[in-house]
């Protein structure tokens, strides 16, 4: 009987350690899913879907005055100011100007499947933004090629860039590294200082920005999949009080940045972008994590005790009754004599 209960015991501790990750109720990203099947549509551009993109030539104040330092401009001498201006070479990619601005639209929840090619320039990033339904599993499909105008598809040989999928506050931290990397608020590379930095120090650190879960960043390649369910609407709490939701943004990075791991621009690209939204079969509450681990926890803490009570208690009973000699539980030093 105690062999029984030790084992019943080591399977109750071990079992947690084999359980897979599968079985989790947030279910992590999956590169073998694919997005064959879906019923696509056109997407409501501003409506679910955004379309953002980042450009080398940023239109702020602080990177106009770092422009005009790397042209050397001397306003007090018109005729070397056309020389100088001949050097720089601006930015000419196939992003329209309303890209680089946020719309700050609000956004229905994404129910629809659909499928967008996004051309991106050289040392640019194509942001799609969505807001993802926490009673859907979202699968994300992203195949990269080389973008030509002399062909007829405008698409030859596939090609590597980075893909990410980030919140709203994550995309805007990484954002302002971009930003920071292309000249904006006296900018510099910050490359070579993030490698130094302990991962858990990074936060601190304008270049130390993260994706969703840590977990979805896929860089240097040709094309991925991955699928993604939440627990609940995504929501981020201020500093000092106050609740935002957060939006989802899937981000094509045709630019070297401050990951030491990512892919080196080489010319402009098209990204086939796929989107499938479909129903989660079993939606599980927040709570029946927390009761998992607690009822795991108190089971390791009462199966002992409960071993020793019955340890301890065993065979008062048949003290009692006087009945130990009876069952021949103690053996008797009592002889009988000859007859």
């Amino acid at each position: 009987m105690g062999s029984r209960i030790a084992i019943v015991i080591l399977i109750v501790m071990l079992a947690p350690m084999l359980i897979p990750s599968e079985l989790s109720p947030i279910e992590n990203s999956s590169a073998a899913t694919n997005c064959d099947g879906g019923d696509f549509v056109t997407p409501k551009w501003n409506n679910t879907v955004e379309r953002l993109a980042k450009v080398p030539d940023i239109k702020d104040e602080d990177n106009e005055y770092e422009k005009e330092k790397r042209r050397g401009r001397d306003r007090d001498n018109d005729d070397d100011d056309d020389d100088e201006d001949e050097d720089v070479i601006e930015y000419d990619g196939p992003e329209d100007d309303w890209m680089s601005m946020d719309p700050n639209n609000e956004l229905t929840l994404l129910r629809d499947d659909f499928q967008t090619t996004m051309l991106i320039g050289e040392d640019a990033v194509g942001t799609l933004r969505v807001n993802l339904d926490h009673e859907r599993r979202t699968t994300v499909c992203v195949t990269i090629f080389e973008y030509s105008n002399e062909t007829d598809s405008g698409e030859s040989n596939p090609t590597s860039a980075d893909v990410y999928l980030m919140t709203t506050s994550q995309y805007d931290r990484y954002t302002a590294a971009y930003d920071v990397n292309h000249g904006a608020w006296g900018g510099r590379n910050y490359e070579a200082d993030l490698s130094e930095i302990p991962p858990e120090w990074r936060s601190f650190n304008v270049a130390g920005w993260q994706t969703f879960r840590d977990s979805h960043q896929y860089e240097n390649v040709e094309e991925v999949s991955f699928s993604v369910s939440l627990d609940g609407p995504e929501i981020s709490s201020g500093l000092f009080g106050g609740e935002t939701l957060q939006y989802f943004n899937i981000v094509i990075d045709n630019t070297n940045n401050s990951h030491s791991n990512d892919a080196l621009p080489e010319s402009m690209i098209a990204a086939d972008v796929y989107v499938i939204s479909e129903e989660r079969s079993t939606i599980l509450p927040n709570w029946t994590v927390s009761l998992l681990c607690c009822g795991m926890l108190m089971a390791v803490l009462v199966i002992p005790i409960i071993m020793n009570k019955k340890y301890m208690s065993a065979g008062l009973s048949l003290t009692a009754e006087n009945q130990q000699l009876e069952k021949g539980l103690v053996p008797s030093l009592e002889q009988k004599g000859p007859n």
